[in-house]
């Protein structure tokens, strides 16, 4: 009891910083467990670098329905790039990637490339009502079994999972990425020969 009179400020500081990081990696997770994640996760991986290579293997097989009622899926995606982008409302990194997303959708045609932001919300949250106030033109589909089954569960929002034209998924980013790196990583893709 003698510690906490003693490092009640100290305890303040360590919650409201874990809190924080929390709130700004967007996640409902316990900040103090997602805190300690990220240092272990930290630990065994000192590279310094935002981005995970994948690799050249083909994602399993995968489907949903958009907030509009139109089937997505592997098969709907073949021979496009397509960017799978794991998001939730309440995460601020998230929202400040959309207009990123948005301007990525107007610059590539539907036929070469195809987006789609796949929501962590709760099922009662109304995705169509927000997605139409902030004008996301790409397709919005909610997570499922499938989507987890080929991209595994997501443990951060936001995560960028790049697929080839032959459904392989080539490139996976964790946090915020640059609007010009995901478009390098596009013109990169659509100009390999199949």
């Amino acid at each position: 009891m003698e510690f906490l009179k003693r490092q009640w400020s100290t305890l303040i500081l360590i919650g409201a910083l874990a809190a924080y990081l929390g709130f700004s990696m967007g996640t409902d997770k316990c900040p103090v467990c997602l805190v300690s994640n990220v240092i272990f996760d930290g630990l065994q991986n000192d590279s310094g670098e935002q981005a995970l290579v994948v690799g050249d293997h083909a994602s399993p097989d995968w489907q949903a329905v958009s907030i509009d009622g139109e089937r997505i899926g592997s098969d709907t995606c073949k021979g496009k790039v397509a960017l799978i982008v794991y998001w939730a409302t309440w995460c601020a990194p998230c929202l400040e990637e959309i207009p990123a997303l948005i301007a990525l959708r107007n610059e590539f045609a539907h036929d070469e490339v195809e987006i789609v932001g796949v929501s962590l919300d709760q099922p009662a949250k109304n995705i169509k009502s927000f997605a139409r106030e902030w004008d996301i033109n790409y397709t919005i589909v909610r997570d499922n079994e499938s989507l987890d089954q080929a991209f595994g569960p997501v443990r951060y929002i936001p995560t960028l999972v790049v697929l080839d034209r032959d459904g392989e998924t080539r490139q996976r980013y964790t946090g915020l990425v640059g609007e010009s790196v995901v478009r390098e990583q596009i013109e990169a893709l659509l100009s390999e020969t199949t």
